[in-house]
């Protein structure tokens, strides 16, 4: 998974300009394969919407996640699991995120401030229990990433630089001006909790409230307002010396099952899951010793 998903990778487009062609098509699925590439994409919007990468059916990795939970049970005292729960957990969330950021923009385009703020909600409150997610394990943190650069340093100078040049890196890099965001922005990107809850969530929360005011007002999105906004307040993040925890917290297994409730209904009752699962928990069960 190439982290190629809306909430790390937020689309900078204006959705007034397709809104024709994106409200007319119907939801598809399409099979591509890119050049030089062995692996097929797959495409479950229409082509003139922003894309986000997807090398696998999202209903093949709920059912990956419905089976990880399952094996919780006999598995969760595994460091290796625990890793595996999380990133699959967030794979699923991320996924689904993508298609609540279809929604929303295709309220926009027909003008109905309603669904918009529904779908802009939900997609917005998806950062937040994504970063709680993360924070459950020690190998999702911002906060080892920027200690790590800090520790580096052999003076109060370095320590401000080391910690700027960690924090670009994965944002927004130098050749950034006022209203259009550097080409490398996102290159870097990470799901790493804190970097959810104080980055990409201020990110979408600004687009979606610019688009919402644009149907107040009904008047025309303001593109490069939005990036104006979002590009200082990157900015003034990047400058930071905020701390982050270096520590997880909270109990990934227990978490994640919230989660999975709370987002996707299951369509099996929990004990044929147990069921189904057995054999994959005695197949890994070694390797994840």
């Amino acid at each position: 998974d190439h982290n190629h998903d809306f909430i790390v990778m937020f689309p900078d487009w204006n959705p007034s300009t397709n809104s024709k062609t994106a409200i007319s098509n119907n939801r598809k699925k399409i099979y591509l394969l890119p050049p030089g590439n062995r692996r097929y994409l797959f495409q479950e919007t229409p082509s003139d919407m922003p894309q986000a990468h997807l090398w696998y059916p999202s209903e093949d990795v709920i059912k990956a996640l419905q089976l990880f939970l399952a094996g919780g049970k006999n598995l969760s005292g595994s460091l290796t699991y625990r890793y595996d729960l999380v990133d699959l957990t967030r794979q699923v969330l991320s996924k689904l995120a993508n298609q609540v950021y279809y929604k929303a923009v295709t309220s926009f385009q027909k003008k109905n401030i309603e669904a918009l703020q529904f779908h802009s909600n939900k997609f917005l409150q998806l950062i937040k229990d994504i970063d709680v997610l993360l924070a459950s394990d020690d190998n999702f943190l911002l906060g080892t990433w920027l200690e790590s650069a800090k520790k580096l340093a052999v003076n109060p100078s370095e320590i401000k630089q080391y910690e700027w040049n960690a924090r670009t890196q994965v944002t927004m890099w130098l050749d950034t001006n006022e209203t259009t965001q550097s080409k490398l922005h996102d290159y870097a990107n990470k799901f790493w909790s804190g970097l959810l809850e104080n980055y990409y969530l201020p990110r979408a929360s600004t687009y979606f409230s610019h688009l919402s005011e644009s149907l107040r007002q009904n008047k025309k999105f303001k593109l490069i307002e939005w990036r104006k906004q979002w590009i200082s307040q990157s900015n003034k993040w990047q400058e930071g010396n905020e701390l982050y925890p270096v520590k997880a917290k909270g109990d990934a297994l227990a978490i994640s099952q919230a989660l999975y409730e709370k987002v996707i209904p299951s369509p099996l009752p929990y004990w044929a899951l147990v069921v189904v699962s057995c054999g994959v928990c005695n197949y890994f069960a070694n390797a994840w010793k």
